[in-house]
C-alpha cells in the first residue's frame, strides 16, 4: 500500500499547511477557507499512517530477529537529523526576510534572533523534543510556538517509536503489550486521569487505528470492490461527512479518534487502488502522469513540507504581495506552490540522506519516472 500511503501523506501535509495559512483565503475563497479550517485533522492522519507503517516495521524486526536497537536507530535517524536541520533553517528565516526588505528599501532592520527566545535548558529540551513534558495543558504546541509550533507532533511521534522499541524486547509477547497499552489509552480517553499532558497515551488511539489496519492487511482482511460492497463505501462517506458536527460535540481527543477511525476505514476501502495507482505511475499516458505524479512527490517529501511550511511560506508570500492583491485566490495558491518548491531542496539534500535503505529504495522508485 506504498502509493496509497504516500498520497495520503501528501494530502495530510497539504491540509495542515492550508490550516496554518487559511487567513490567505478568507476573502478570496470561502470554500478553501472553510476546508482549511479543518486542516488540524491532518495530524491524526499522520498518526494513523505512522501506526500502519511502524507496525509492519516492528513485525519485520521480530520475524528477522533484529535487535530492537536497530529499529530505534532507524526511527531516530528518520526524525531527529531533519528536525535539527529544519531548526537551523527556521532560525535563518528572520534574517532572510530582513535582507530581502533591505534589498527592496535600502533600510536594514536587525531582526531579533530566535535563539534568544529560549534559555540553554529550554533549548536542550526543545532539541530533544522533551519540552512537551513541560506542558500545563493539552495545548502542546505552546511549548514550541516560539520557534515553530508544528514540532510538538514530532515529540509524540518519537514517544510512539520508543514504546514500540521497548515492546519489541518482549518478543513473542509484543502484541500483548501493544494490546494492553491500547486498552489503557482508550480508558484514558474516556475516563479523566491525572497524567503528564505531554505523554503519548493521549494520542495513542490514532496510532492504534493504523496498527489495527496493518494487522487487517497482514492477515488478509482486504476490502474487495464490488457492487455488493458499495454500501461500505457509502457508509464511509457518511461517516466522514459527520466529522463537521462531531468535532464540536465531543472533546478533542474523542473527535480526533473518531476521525482517525473514519480515515482508517477509508484507507482500508481504497487499499485495492494500489494496483490502479501503480499502473498510472508506470503508464506512458502523459496526462495521467502529470496529474498523478505531483501528489506522489508531495507525499514523498511530506515530512520536509511539514517541518518548514509554517515559517518558510513567508518568503514567497513577500514577493507575491508586490504583484498580487490579497483578495486574489492566486495570492494564496501561488504562496503554497512557492513554499512547496522551496521545501524540495531540503528534502533532496537533507531528509533523503537519513532514510533507511529500504525507504531510500522506495523513494528512489517514487522519483524514477519523475527524473526521466
Amino acid at each position: 500500500m506504498v502509493l496509497v500511503l504516500e498520497l495520503a501523506r501528501g494530502v495530510a501535509a497539504l491540509w495542515v499547511f492550508f490550516f496554518h495559512i487559511r487567513v490567505l483565503f478568507e476573502s478570496s475563497s470561502s470554500t478553501l477557507y472553510q476546508l482549511s479550517a479543518y486542516g488540524n485533522l491532518g495530524v491524526p492522519m499522520f498518526f494513523v499512517i505512522s501506526g500502519y507503517v511502524i507496525t509492519y516495521s516492528a513485525e519485520s524486526s521480530l520475524q528477522n530477529n533484529k535487535s530492537p536497537l536497530v529499529f530505534l536507530k532507524n526511527r531516530f535517524l528518520r526524525i531527529y537529523p531533519a528536525f535539527w536541520a529544519s531548526v537551523i533553517v527556521v532560525l535563518m528565516i528572520p534574517f532572510l526576510i530582513a535582507l530581502i526588505s533591505y534589498l527592496k528599501s535600502g533600510n536594514y532592520v536587525v531582526s531579533e534572533s530566535l535563539l534568544s527566545k529560549l534559555n540553554y535548558n529550554e533549548w536542550f529540551n526543545f532539541l530533544m523534543l522533551s519540552k512537551v513534558f513541560w506542558a500545563t495543558s493539552h495545548d502542546l504546541q505552546a511549548q514550541f510556538n516560539a520557534i515553530n509550533s508544528v514540532y510538538w507532533t514530532l515529540a509524540i511521534e518519537f514517544q510512539f517509536y520508543v514504546v514500540i522499541f521497548v515492546s519489541l524486547y518482549f518478543g513473542k509477547y509484543y502484541r500483548y503489550v501493544i494490546a494492553i497499552i491500547s486498552l489503557l489509552a482508550l480508558l484514558v480517553m474516556f475516563v479523566p486521569v491525572s497524567l503528564n499532558y505531554g505523554l503519548f497515551i493521549y494520542y495513542w488511539p490514532s496510532f492504534l487505528v493504523g496498527i489495527a489496519l496493518a494487522y487487517f492487511h497482514r492477515y488478509g482482511v482486504w476490502f474487495e470492490p464490488s457492487l455488493k460492497n458499495m454500501s461500505c463505501v457509502i457508509l464511509c462517506i457518511l461517516m466522514l461527512g459527520g466529522i463537521n458536527s462531531v468535532t464540536f460535540i465531543f472533546e478533542k481527543s474523542i473527535s480526533n479518534f473518531f476521525f482517525s477511525v473514519c480515515f482508517g476505514v477509508f484507507l482500508w476501502l481504497i487499499a485495492s487502488l494500489e494496483k490502479v495507482f501503480t499502473r498510472i505511475k508506470n503508464s506512458h499516458n502523459k496526462l495521467f502522469y502529470f496529474l498523478f505524479e505531483p501528489w506522489l512527490i508531495l507525499g514523498t517529501m511530506s515530512y520536509s513540507v511539514y517541518l518548514l511550511h509554517g515559517k518558510i511560506y513567508s518568503l514567497p508570500n513577500m514577493f507575491l504581495r508586490q504583484v498580487l492583491d490579497s483578495d486574489n485566490i492566486l495570492f494564496g495558491l501561488l504562496t503554497v506552490i512557492g513554499t512547496l518548491l522551496m521545501c524540495y531542496p531540503f528534502y533532496y539534500f537533507v531528509e533523503r540522506r537519513f532514510l533507511s535503505k529500504n525507504y531510500q529504495k522506495i523513494h528512489q522508485e517514487m522519483f524514477a519516472m519523475h527524473c526521466k
